[in-house]
């Protein structure tokens, strides 16, 4: 069975505080918008939080921090009276996320593999339906309307020639690990659609140990989540908590008991 560290490092915490201050949809944002990392510090210290103590709490995965985390359901939000409405693309990354915490917790490496293969298969489904959604709104506003409809644009076309436009010039590094490691599991992922009439998940995991799963796991952190995440900072757009989060998820390993 894989485990999940609990804490992860000093520096990775601050970060991600950093990061929920400044890009999270929180309520504070008008407090908070353009601080610098100092004057964020300071804020927190302002409103009796030392940051020292800050960070070393937020080690603890399951530590909320005050006043910037919003931990709402990230599909979910309220609009008019009473009216609820949920965005696609964030719905299917919510159920990604359970799917990833089922390939954590399942002892069978075949039942493991495969929520892990659902889990990367919905986070393709859901950064293709948000740059969908930035491409619709796009052509609300725009005399150039960019084709959404047309199967044919690859992903990663949609993300090289589509993000430039929505951006007035600026453009995704594609020339760093995070990238390499989205087009790998992009290729992955495009096996496992080819391949969604196999209905036993053991053809899929000959040979496949713990330690490679809990890997795979890993890698989704650094490769199409990175992407997601930093996607959304491009695009300026206020980044659900769960997101941010995900991009500074725990190491997962192999227990002893595996």
């Amino acid at each position: 069975m894989l485990k999940v560290r609990v804490n992860i490092a000093e520096k990775q915490a601050k970060k991600l505080i950093f990061d929920l201050v400044k890009y999270s949809d929180h309520s504070n944002r008008d407090l908070t918008d353009g601080l610098k990392n100092k004057t964020i510090e300071q804020w927190f210290e302002q409103n009796q939080y030392p940051f020292k103590r800050l960070v070393s709490d937020s080690r603890n995965w399951d530590y909320t921090v005050p006043f910037v985390e919003n931990t709402m359901d990230s599909k979910i939000y309220i609009s008019g009276e009473g009216i609820l409405n949920v965005n696609d693309y964030q719905g299917e990354f919510d159920s990604a996320l359970a799917y990833r915490d089922v390939a954590i917790n399942e002892a069978d490496i075949a039942a493991g593999y495969a929520a892990y293969s659902a889990c990367i298969t919905k986070l393709f489904v859901s950064l293709t339906s948000y740059l969908s959604a930035k491409a619709q709104a796009y052509n609300v506003d725009s005399a150039d309307v960019i084709d959404n409809e047309d199967k044919s644009v690859s992903l990663e076309d949609r993300i090289s020639q589509w993000v430039p436009i929505f951006t007035a010039g600026k453009a995704l590094d594609i020339n760093n690990k995070s990238w390499a490691l989205f087009t790998a599991q992009l290729a992955e992922c495009n096996v496992l659609v080819d391949n969604a009439h196999v209905s036993n998940p053991t053809l899929a995991t000959d040979g496949l140990s713990a330690t490679q799963l809990a890997a795979k796991v890993n890698d989704l952190r650094g490769g199409i989540i990175s992407i997601m995440y930093e996607l959304h900072v491009l695009l300026n757009d206020d980044i659900k908590s769960q997101l941010i989060r995900s991009a500074y998820f725990p190491d997962v390993y192999v227990s002893e008991a595996a």
